[in-house]
């Protein structure tokens, strides 16, 4: 029996996969039958590879639920797009590399008609790259002060707090570190400096407009160097307790209450309170920028992260490539902004296709409060370089409109390589999880070059 045969469909847009194998909880994948049986070459559907993932994610010690997204695809241990609820147990492996890594969405007074100048976009993008680094390594210091130790220190223990943010315009203030005595490894606090900086690979900052005409910026970036290298520090330290090798990052589990488990929690905190700084920071410059060369005035409308691991309702929920939904009415919202609408779900499709704003309803309770991060890779980096052609690439993007940074459109992060994002967004209302409040469409793009 092939592991789609073993799916049992609930609604539209809601399938179960029985407990098999080494499950121990079922496990909800939310999948249109487009996305999970395919269209033709465009549309390919669900690799065979996501099953055995999904298998591995609901057979941890202490798993209590699964659910995967409509964007998900192969990662490694679980699939991107997956979220699990434990109880007293910690998975870096569903936290990633990237702790921390999210989305910031900026709101302007600006419409389309104030961007419409090629020239003037041209100049925001080289201001904004004036007052950031951007590009695998690159970090604040290439664009401004080194970072002090007292600065970083605040920063990691404090989040958005320390950038005097509530949670109005993020996801949270910060999470609690509950041990300041623990040393952080020498590999991670050497990046302290990139504090402020883009990165590389799919992350990128980029201007928009929606429907009615509104200009909007959105930018994704995470713990940079920092997370990463908390994250491999204890892959290694976890695989060596479990008598794995070093390379076993898909079947690291630790228990919370241990020493290694509470190291672990105390130093992915600080890694994702140094992402919602990042972020932060990124987003006043790029808000500086746009007023400098546009006028009018932006704002921090929203900040959310999608790879992080939280306490909720007692149990440890952790997101991997995949974005906290809550809706209107819950009890995390309470005394927000948010209180009475839920909270915003930024969701980047490619640099071709655009993005959306979501809110969550009420059946996001299905899925742990969770949807997807993205539209979904569904071409490989290393494909999308042989099988793409650079000048048709770079020809749609010119005739849509799209500044870039680069000279040439990454071709591994061009919209060929990712799903249809109108089919995964149809597959979450479906799904009744939530509905979406804008769709966004690119005009200008900022990309780390690799």
């Amino acid at each position: 029996m092939s592991w789609i045969q073993r799916l049992e469909k609930v609604s539209e847009g809601h399938y179960v996969l029985p407990k098999t194998k080494t499950m121990r909880v079922d496990a909800d994948l939310f999948l249109s039958d487009k996305l999970l049986h395919g269209e033709g070459p465009d549309s390919p559907g669900l690799e065979e590879a996501v099953f055995s993932q999904v298998v591995n994610a609901a057979s941890f010690p202490g798993v209590t639920r699964v659910a995967v997204t409509p964007d998900c695809h192969v990662g490694y241990g679980v699939p991107i797009g997956t979220v699990v609820e434990t109880d007293g147990i910690l998975l870096p492996t569903a936290a990633g590399y990237d702790i921390g890594c999210g989305m910031v969405q900026l709101k302007t007074t600006l419409t389309a008609e104030d961007v419409a100048d090629p020239a003037q976009r041209r100049r925001w993008i080289d201001q904004v790259i004036h007052r950031i680094a951007v590009g695998v390594g690159a970090s604040r210091a290439q664009r401004q002060r080194k970072v002090d130790a007292r600065t970083f220190a605040e920063v990691v223990r404090h989040g958005a707090k320390a950038l005097g943010r509530t949670n109005s315009t993020t996801e949270r203030d910060f999470i609690p570190v509950e041990d300041d005595r623990v040393d952080i490894p020498e590999r991670a606090a050497g990046k302290r400096d990139q504090l402020g900086s883009l990165g590389g690979g799919n992350h990128f900052t980029e201007m928009q407009v929606d429907e009615e005409g509104r200009v909007w910026v959105m930018l994704h970036t995470g713990s940079r160097g920092f997370g990463w290298n908390i994250a491999k520090h204890f892959f290694v330290e976890g695989a060596r307790e479990r008598g794995l090798s070093s390379r076993s990052e898909d079947f690291i589990w630790l228990d919370a209450e241990t020493r290694l488990g509470r190291e672990y929690w105390n130093l992915h905190n600080m890694a994702a309170n140094f992402a919602v700084a990042n972020r932060l920071i990124i987003g006043e410059a790029v808000c500086a920028a746009l007023e400098d060369v546009f006028g009018g005035t932006a704002d921090i409308y929203y900040e959310i992260s999608h790879n992080l691991i939280q306490k909720e309702a007692g149990k440890f929920v952790a997101r991997k490539g995949a974005t906290r939904a809550f809706p209107k009415g819950h009890p995390s919202l309470r005394k927000t902004s948010w209180e009475h609408t839920g909270h915003p779900i930024l969701i980047p499709g490619s640099m071709e296709t655009g993005s959306a704003i979501l809110f969550a309803e009420e059946g996001a309770a299905k899925s742990i409060y969770s949807v997807n991060h993205g539209s979904g890779r569904r071409l490989s980096r290393g494909e999308a370089r042989r099988v793409l052609r650079q000048d048709e690439t770079d020809q749609r993007m010119a005739e849509a409109g799209i500044l870039l940074n680069t000279r040439n459109t990454p071709l591994d992060e061009s919209g060929p390589c990712y799903k249809n994002l109108d089919d995964v967004l149809e597959t979450v209302e479906m799904a009744g999880l939530a509905r979406v409040a804008h769709r966004l469409t690119p005009v200008a793009c900022i990309k780390g070059a690799d």
